[in-house]
């Protein structure tokens, strides 16, 4: 049977969600490798076909296309997405992740030839792997044992093993992975488990398999519209993590029970309790702060205003491309620093589906933002990733596009959602394409809900999302040039199905109104926010703290009126001119940084909250 990789299955992919033809050069940019790389993956996936009767077209100045019906485009995606990827030939880098996780999941040793088999692997090959492996550990503080007639095993400070295995599981995850465990979780008559690639043949999947089995039966009495499923597939890793260390006599700390009652209603304690109950494991203090987050502990204050202006200014300037006029971009990165600095739970290896895309194709972008981030941001305990960093550089991506609102056809969007990340989707979309509206968007955990909801004609999606009764189209994380090519197909088929359809919804919600309205008055709250954070720190201990929420409901009434120019025009208003001098100017700059002209009535306003 002809093996492929998991490259090969991307571009396979590819060719059965898209009946359009790619050429070879499109194919490399978009995997970020050569031409005849490409050229030699078309080789294997030829004959993985031809073994199904199956070929690819292909024309001269056209590119490659495979022609099949519905049917068998279904079939082999099921076959690639369900069997095959565990039949993958393993190219080193898996081989390196799968071997560093057996010898992380044990505490005895194994043997070469052991290792060998259950890689399905030459010896000499695993004795290559394990030199490469060694290299690689070293900057990690981790060490590559090697016991005389005994084996190899990987040792070093516990916390540094448990997140190497994290970050190789999380590494090895697909989008069809992330829907499959989502889906799981939350269809309660279902019992059945979920493979692991990197897990295979380890003890940590049966244990993974009980995780989720427990978290499905306690999702069941919590609403999950609030969740993140970023923090829960972390929860459910974690989980599996420490219960693998601990039944191997591997422990992250001290030995101290926890007996916290504020921590009992955490889902993450709950899940815990649940899961060491049924290994019979003890629940201890230092694996719960493990399991919970990434910065339990309290990281210096930073002032995040601060931070945003350095990040935009700074960035701006190592790439040559100026971000400091748009108002907009400050609001919401500041927004997003806010929220991910102040959250409790952090985590290391957190899924980011755009991170790959972004470092490819926004390479010195994202590289000016790391270098920035790693000077500017303080704390031992915020450890700064890449996945990090791509969260970040979706806000400053939002400066390079124009918004332009033309939409028809009532579509849902399913992708990580976020400021940056809608922002920049809708921009791409609205940019490119014409006749569409995104109603809303998504994440895996509440799609189905928010299509049931708004019942859209089209459904766009980075997840393969199964049983749509609607046009259905799966996207990259960052849609490519052939994705809104499809989105566009898709529009004008629903389009020229039903003519009077998209027509009758535009007439029912007026394009560019309830959308851009709903974006208008988040941005707007945003905006009058951020200019209460500067106002507090102008003010500082002047400020009469038993006004301090009525000063804030008075800015968000400020920046209202001052958007839809009606300031207040208070005649004969007198204030004390000597003690309000200093503070006008500043005033009137912090408005002005926002495209706001503040008049003095409304400056001699602020001042009935300032202590005299």
């Amino acid at each position: 049977m002809q093996q492929i990789t998991k490259r090969q299955i991307q571009i396979l992919l590819q060719f059965l969600e898209n009946t359009e033809p790619v050429t070879t050069k499109e194919l490399a940019s978009q995997q970020n490798v050569s031409v005849r790389t490409i050229k030699y993956d078309l080789d294997d996936i030829r004959l993985w076909l031809q073994e199904r009767n199956h070929d690819l077209t292909s024309k001269r100045s056209q590119g490659v296309w495979l022609v099949l019906s519905d049917s068998e485009r279904i079939k082999l995606k099921s076959e690639l997405m369900e069997v095959d990827r565990f039949e993958l030939f393993a190219d080193q880098t898996l081989r390196l992740d799968r071997l560093s996780i057996h010898l992380m999941l044990t505490n005895q040793a194994i043997t070469s030839y052991e290792l060998a088999e259950r890689l399905t692997v030459s010896k000499d090959t695993i004795l290559n792997d394990l030199d490469m492996l060694e290299k690689q550990l070293i900057p990690l503080g981790l060490k590559l044992d090697r016991l005389p007639r005994k084996g190899f095993l990987i040792t070093g400070p516990e916390h540094q093993v448990r997140l190497l295995i994290e970050e190789v599981f999380q590494k090895d995850l697909t989008d069809y992975d992330i829907y499959k465990i989502m889906d799981l979780l939350l269809q309660s008559e279902k019992q059945e488990g979920y493979e692991l690639y990197s897990a295979k043949g380890t003890a940590f999947q049966a244990v993974f398999n009980q995780v989720l089995a427990d978290m499905r039966q306690l999702l069941k009495q919590i609403d999950t519209a609030e969740l993140n499923y970023s923090e829960l597939l972390n929860m459910l890793i974690r989980v599996a993590i420490a219960t693998v260390r601990l039944q191997n006599e591997y422990t992250i700390g001290r030995y101290q029970l926890l007996n916290d009652p504020k921590e009992q209603r955490e889902l993450s304690y709950l899940l815990m309790q649940q899961v060491f109950a049924h290994y019979q494991l003890p629940l201890f203090e230092d694996e719960y702060r493990y399991v919970y987050s990434d910065t339990f502990e309290n990281d210096p204050q930073q002032d995040v205003m601060a931070l945003t202006e350095n990040l935009i200014q700074k960035v701006s300037k190592k790439i040559n491309y100026s971000f400091s006029n748009d108002p907009q971009l400050l609001t919401n990165l500041y927004a997003h620093l806010s929220m991910r600095l102040s959250r409790k739970q952090k985590f290391v290896n957190e899924y980011n589906p755009f991170k790959d895309d972004i470092k490819a194709k926004y390479s010195e972008l994202f590289d000016a933002i790391e270098m920035v981030v790693r000077k500017e941001i303080r704390g031992k305990s915020l450890l700064i990733n890449d996945s990090f960093i791509a969260y970040i550089a979706l806000h400053f991506l939002v400066s390079y596009e124009k918004e332009v609102d033309s939409r028809s056809v009532r579509a849902v969007y399913v992708c990580s959602t976020g400021l940056g990340v809608t922002s920049l989707i809708k921009q791409k979309v609205s940019e490119e394409l014409s006749n569409i509206e995104i109603a809303a968007f998504a994440s895996v955990l509440n799609a189905q809900e928010v299509i049931k909801q708004k019942e859209p004609e089209l459904v766009i999606s980075i997840f393969p999302i199964e049983g749509m009764d609607c046009e259905f189209i799966k996207v990259h994380p960052l849609p490519t040039k052939q994705d809104l090519e499809k989105i566009q197909q898709a529009v004008k088929k629903i389009l020229n199905q039903s003519p009077q359809k998209g027509t009758q919804k535009l007439r029912l919600e007026p394009a560019g109104n309830r959308a851009s309205l709903e974006d208008f008055s988040k941005e707007l709250i945003l905006q009058a926010y951020t200019i209460y954070e500067k106002l507090l720190s102008l003010f500082k201990e002047q400020l009469n703290q038993e006004y301090r929420e009525a000063f804030l409901l008075h800015v968000f009434l400020m920046v209202h009126r001052i958007t839809f120019d009606q300031q207040y025009m208070m005649e004969g208003n007198k204030t004390n001119e000597a003690a309000t001098a200093t503070y006008n100017q500043q005033i009137e700059q912090l408005f002005s940084e926002h495209n706001l002209a503040i008049n003095q009535s409304e400056i001699n306003a602020l001042f009935a909250y300032i202590n005299g």
